[in-house]
């Protein structure tokens, strides 16, 4: 057997009802009984349309997902790749795909769907002789992915041919990411009782990042798909420390369950379904902290002190019947100059509530003419968080600091560029060098990419810096501010702040001018 280049996964139904005919007539079966002949579908969405057709009360995320594994199996699984089906739980089937897809009108209709496959070996034990990390890499609930984890094509192909699994190629790169991210997602896909719980911050680390852009939520949904998994809410909403968990979308319908069938859990949304991307109230820190309040029945001596103590401007009051309203400085100085005998009834206001995913811009007129809103939570029922104008200016200066401490970088840096060389210097390597005026007209990865790259250039700054460590600094903060020229609603890690602000003390030290 020559080079193959990938190895895929075909489960036969949920109970592995179709193993055995597909073991006899040497083919590869998918589900989905009630599609028609895909044979005619040229394009995803064309196969997309189609699920939707057939299955028009699934979700968006299941119909998703059942495209992707039907058009794996339609294209992606090409002649010549390797093929495993379960027989039970033990027992795996290897072999080799022969063929392009078919549509068997009138065979079984659970059976018409198929690829053709010429098989190695129908007897291999996944206990005694398939490796344990391998083993979880086939763990997945779709019924259609790929195997591509711990070097599987290689040693898919040695099962193929000796019934042995070699173990790992160490020297191989796995491609699949960090062992605690694999066994982590391995222990979602495989349907564990309890569904792995995490932060947003440790699922982005998962993925060596810190914000959601959009780069990285594409990547990181797609990795998620590939094992039939999603997020529950989703990823891309709320304050990055909110928690969620990895659960699985859905496996193939049943016949039996027709066309109508809900899923259990309701709606759950993938990334991509979602509205585009923008700054919602629930990505604010404090619209996600639990809201400190009292009950309408206390003493407005106590609401005062609670305020004081905590320095609130106002607190929400909570009634018998699960209402929340609001009492303020402003409503309990209001209130004393209309009552002689001021209560916390009289001080007490209705709230401005507004949904956890309303757009944050839109919102920022009502914060500052009221002060503060109350958010409400995914349940569209409890409130989650309190927003007031102090926490817009945090968010503020969260997100303009960086920019301006960039900017700082990028003027000291073209001043000093513009005094220690000649334009034609400056000019040399660009692209377009008749764009070029001075030094104002480059882009920050002209520095250290070209203009800086020599340590004798770099010296022509007079700058007493060692010249690698200097160009280190440049480069990691040339690359955050890529990085922020993607929207994220995320606020830059604490390292990355102190990589630009780093730069920046080095910048005034050596150049003391403002």
């Amino acid at each position: 057997m020559g080079e193959i280049s990938a190895a895929w996964m075909v489960r036969a139904g949920r109970s592995g009802e179709r193993a055995e005919a597909a073991i006899a007539e040497g083919l590869a079966i998918a589900g989905w009984v009630e599609l028609g002949d895909l044979s005619e579908i040229k394009t995803r969405s064309e196969l997309r349309e189609a699920v939707r057709t057939t299955y028009p009360d699934r979700s968006n995320a299941v119909i998703g997902n059942w495209t992707g594994q039907l058009w794996r199996f339609l294209t992606r699984i090409q002649v010549g790749d390797l093929l495993v089906v379960p027989r039970n739980r033990d027992q795996i089937a290897i072999g080799t795909v022969t063929g392009p897809y078919e549509y068997r009108a009138d065979a079984d209709p659970n059976l018409r769907h198929v690829r053709p496959v010429k098989w190695s070996r129908t007897d291999v034990s996944r206990s005694t002789d398939v490796l344990p990390d391998l083993q979880n890499s086939m763990g997945s609930l779709l019924t259609v992915f790929g195997l591509k984890r711990h070097d599987a094509v290689r040693r898919i192909q040695q099962l193929a041919e000796t019934g042995t699994d070699p173990g790992r190629d160490q020297s191989e790169s796995d491609g699949g990411g960090p062992a605690s991210r694999d066994e982590l997602l391995d222990q979602a896909a495989n349907g564990s009782a309890e569904a792995p719980r995490l932060t947003i911050r440790q699922l982005l680390a998962l993925w060596n990042t810190g914000r959601r852009t959009a780069g990285t939520v594409a990547a990181i949904e797609s990795d998620l798909a590939d094992r039939g998994l999603t997020t529950d809410p989703p990823f891309t909403e709320g304050w990055i420390d909110n928690t969620i968990r990895l659960v699985p979308i859905s496996t193939e319908p049943e016949p039996s369950e027709g066309p109508a069938a809900v899923e259990p859990g309701g709606e759950i949304l993938t990334a991509d379904e979602l509205p585009p991307v923008s700054l919602r109230i629930g990505d604010l820190e404090s619209a996600n902290r639990p809201v400190t309040g009292v009950d309408s029945d206390e003493s407005l001596p106590a609401a005062i002190t609670l305020m004081l103590a905590n320095d609130y401007s106002q607190l929400a009051v909570r009634d018998s019947a699960g209402g929340v309203r609001a009492v303020s400085w402003e409503s309990i100085a209001k209130a004393s100059v209309a009552y002689p005998n001021v209560t916390l009834a009289h001080a007490t206001v209705g709230a401005r509530i507004v949904d956890h995913d309303a757009d944050l811009l839109a919102q920022v007129g009502e914060i500052y003419k009221f002060g503060y809103v109350l958010v409400r939570g995914a349940d569209r029922v409890s409130i989650t968080g309190i927003v007031t104008t102090a926490d817009l200016t945090l968010q503020f200066a969260a997100m303009a600091r960086p920019i301006a401490l960039i900017e700082e970088i990028e003027r000291r840096l073209r001043r000093r560029a513009d005094e220690a060389f000649t334009l034609e210097e400056l000019r040399a390597g660009a692209n377009n060098p008749h764009k070029i005026k001075s030094a104002a007209d480059l882009m920050l990865g002209a520095y250290d990419n070209r203009l800086l790259a020599t340590e004798e250039s770099f010296h022509r700054l007079g700058w007493k810096l060692d010249h690698k460590l200097f160009l280190n600094a440049l480069t990691a903060v040339r690359r955050i501010r890529n990085e922020l020229m993607h929207f994220s609603t995320d606020p830059l890690t604490d390292e990355q702040m102190q990589s630009i602000q780093g730069l920046v003390n080095m910048l005034r030290t050596v150049d003391p001018r403002a």
